[in-house]
């Protein structure tokens, strides 16, 4: 049934079948549980046979998918029609013992687990969410107070970090103001967040030299190549200007009323000019609070220093640039 996700119908047929005094036939799932598309009316056989089988598929993925997570599905035969087999589960088998999640919660469990989408845990973390959100209580939807958007590629940081822990070499395309873009072949050896910010530091085998990447500046697919254990990650990998150092810096930040919060908390109110509401911000990396105020959208702007303040404004150009091309 269009609109339906895959998780929503799993959900649906677990009520259907943890409410149903008796069983469900297959007929009555494919009939009744939505996310299934019934058999078309009207239909010649030829489709008909399509759909049936077509469900069959699915519904056979479903129950064991479902199995996995530990719900027991009992086969059910009629007592009179032996061979009208139908489906249920006992909830009070099914129960998980009792979790005290709140909306807000079980909100924040579901960001973590899109954030790992497509990842090395993007599976098992949407199959727990999945479960939970089975057995939280329903209340009222409790917004998050700020955008929860994962500020790197979630898909390329869950290679790299398998790639770390097998010492393998990867390949991803990247580009840089100072290199341009092309192909780099890296062995990395440590993946290093900084306000947000995720970073790769490793090998860099065509340039011969340790560097560092910015994930956000990888485009397409990170792949691996080659056998795991390919290298040696050396004891002291250079961090640069990732270190965690005092060498703290200040930046003066205009933000729109009701935008920025974090930036104001971290920050010193510093008055307020045609509408624009100023904080002082200390800062440790220039690319981060750069890449914090341009999240924001338009909310927010950098006063000074000028060189931040540039780099503001010639990252959204480009932006508008590519969207207009």
């Amino acid at each position: 049934m269009a609109g339906v996700g895959k998780s929503q119908r799993l959900l649906n047929l677990i009520i259907g079948l943890s409410s149903t005094r008796h069983r469900l036939t297959r007929d009555q799932i494919r009939d009744t549980i939505e996310g299934y598309d019934p058999l078309p009316y009207g239909a010649s056989d030829e489709d008909r046979a399509k759909a049936e089988a077509s469900f069959e598929r699915m519904f056979e993925r479903d129950k064991k998918e479902l199995r996995e997570l530990g719900v027991p599905i009992e086969t059910v035969e009629d007592p009179v029609h032996g061979d009208e087999i139908g489906y249920r589960i006992r909830p009070a088998e099914a129960a998980m013992p009792a979790l005290d999640l709140t909306a807000a919660e079980l909100a924040v469990v579901s960001i973590a687990a899109d954030y790992w989408r497509g990842a090395v845990l993007g599976g098992d973390a949407h199959q727990a969410v999945m479960k939970l959100a089975s057995s939280a209580e329903h209340g009222p939807r409790v917004e998050l107070p700020f955008a929860a958007l994962p500020a790197v590629s979630s898909e390329a940081f869950g290679v790299l970090v398998e790639a770390v822990a097998d010492r393998q070499t990867v390949r991803f395309e990247y580009s840089s103001v100072s290199s341009g873009a092309g192909t780099r072949t890296v062995d990395p050896w440590r993946v290093v967040l900084r306000a947000g910010v995720a970073y790769v530091i490793g090998f860099d085998r065509d340039r011969e030299a340790p560097r560092t990447f910015r994930v956000q500046r990888i485009g397409g697919a990170v792949r691996t190549v080659g056998a795991p254990g390919a290298f040696t990650v050396p004891a002291d990998i250079p961090l640069g200007a990732l270190a965690e150092s005092e060498d703290l810096h200040e930046a003066r930040v205009a933000l729109r009323p009701e935008s920025g919060h974090a930036l104001r908390r971290r920050g010193d109110a510093a008055g307020v000019d045609d509408g624009w509401e100023l904080y002082d911000v200390t800062y440790a990396h220039g690319d981060a609070l750069v890449a914090e105020v341009l999240a924001l959208a338009g909310g927010a702007r950098i006063v000074a220093p000028k060189a931040l303040a540039d780099a503001v404004v010639k990252a959204a150009s480009a932006a508008l640039e590519v969207e207009s091309a």
